[in-house]
């Protein structure tokens, strides 16, 4: 049989009687995790139990889940081998409502819960445009093929943007009576406290060079190694320095390329950072470089503190996010003397507060979380009297 999926914490019943369900494959740290657990936060201030199941238990992003969560940890180093786990939990809890997010989660959730018959909403949430991922390897490919037949046993589907929702019909059109554009949970007042706080990189301590920031997976599809290249040229009119915050599998390339071009005293890679935000909130300039995306949460973020902004109009959600250019400078994806010139026009601008507020209107997680218990059906259960911290 295999081993059970493990409770590690909030073994508490919880009060409300109402409890929802996130599934993930872990807590490494993407957009789309964070996004969930500002969800999960929301739903417990709420007075909403919240399970957070996850296909294997690791991650960076695990200090973060709020300690009213309960933690279930499916222990399957592959997805396809927490089916039976993810299962059993299913009906033995029987949540009021389940939500995923990633791809490949989504397919195991959606199979599963048509496979023990479960007969509460599930929600999957598609978080990247799925045909413009460029990734490789049979198990995408495999991927790929499943989403037409998987997400027609949800209950509902998640498209993060409008970009995404048409990728997802192009796949599957009988879809198009599930599919629902939300707008992402992604701001949080706690990260207005954070953004306040003094960055913890040794560059910020010294005006006397503005800041570029990026933040991203360090994977190829990231432009990262041609934002590198790109800033190598802005530095030749302009002295700045270049902060790329993230972790990948491309990390010695990116670092191979900044020795090639002399420029290890002014691009760093300072890794994984629990507060990205106190980053974005004091950087001049924050880059997104992508060859496509589904809704860059860390686009939204930088947004939100009104840091100035410029962004590849790829596929999909920045031209959505920055309101086709409104908000953020767009530039054609591939296009480095494009990347150079504006960056270079933008590093002095002043922070944008028409965009700020765009920002929270549209992505506070207040709202988007009132949307995605809409999405399940699920009544707005009534504020505890202590928000979750």
């Amino acid at each position: 049989m295999g081993k059970k999926a493990t409770q590690d914490r909030g073994s508490q019943v919880h009060s409300s009687g109402k409890d929802v369900a996130i599934f993930m494959p872990s807590l490494h740290g993407g957009g789309a995790e964070r996004a969930m657990l500002v969800f999960a936060t929301e739903l417990l201030s709420r007075g909403y139990g919240v399970d957070l199941v996850l296909a294997n238990k690791e991650g960076a992003l695990l200090p973060l889940v709020p300690k009213e969560v309960r933690l279930i940890n499916c222990n399957s180093r592959r997805m396809l081998h927490s089916f039976r786990r993810l299962g059993r939990y299913l009906r033995v809890h029987r949540p009021a409502a389940v939500y995923s997010t990633i791809t490949h989660a989504n397919i195991m959730l959606a199979l599963t819960s048509r496979a023990v018959g479960l007969k509460v909403p599930v929600i999957v949430r598609q978080s990247n445009a799925p045909l413009s991922e460029q990734t490789l390897g049979v198990s995408h490919m495999i991927s790929k093929r499943l989403i037409p037949v998987a997400y027609r046993a949800a209950s509902s589907v998640i498209a993060v943007s409008e970009g995404v929702r048409s990728e997802l019909l192009s796949m599957q059109p009988k879809l198009i009576g599930s599919i629902k554009v939300l707008p992402t949970p992604v701001l949080t007042s706690q990260m207005l406290h954070q953004a306040k706080e003094p960055p913890s990189h040794r560059w910020f301590r010294d005006s006397q060079q503005p800041i570029i920031l990026s933040a991203a997976r360090l994977e190829r599809h990231k432009g990262l190694l041609e934002l590198i290249r790109a800033f190598a040229d802005l530095r030749q009119s302009r002295m700045a320095r270049l902060l790329i915050i993230g972790e990948g599998s491309a990390r010695a390339d990116l670092e191979a390329e900044v020795a090639r071009l002399g420029l290890t005293a002014s691009v760093d890679l300072p890794g994984f950072q629990p507060n990205p935000f106190s980053f974005m909130n004091h950087a001049a300039l924050f880059v997104l470089n992508s060859y496509y995306e589904g809704l860059p949460n860390v686009l939204i973020q930088a947004m939100g503190f009104g840091t100035p902004i410029v962004s590849t109009d790829c596929k999909s959600g920045p031209a959505e996010i920055l309101e086709s250019g409104r908000f953020g400078r767009l530039i054609p994806v591939g296009s480095h003397e494009s990347l150079v010139t504006a960056m270079r026009e933008s590093l002095d601008l002043p922070k944008h507060s028409a965009a700020q507020k765009s920002a929270w209107k549209r992505f506070g997680a207040e709202a988007a979380t009132s949307a995605y218990l809409a999405c399940a059906g699920l009544p707005e259960m009534p504020p505890v009297v202590s928000r979750v911290k």
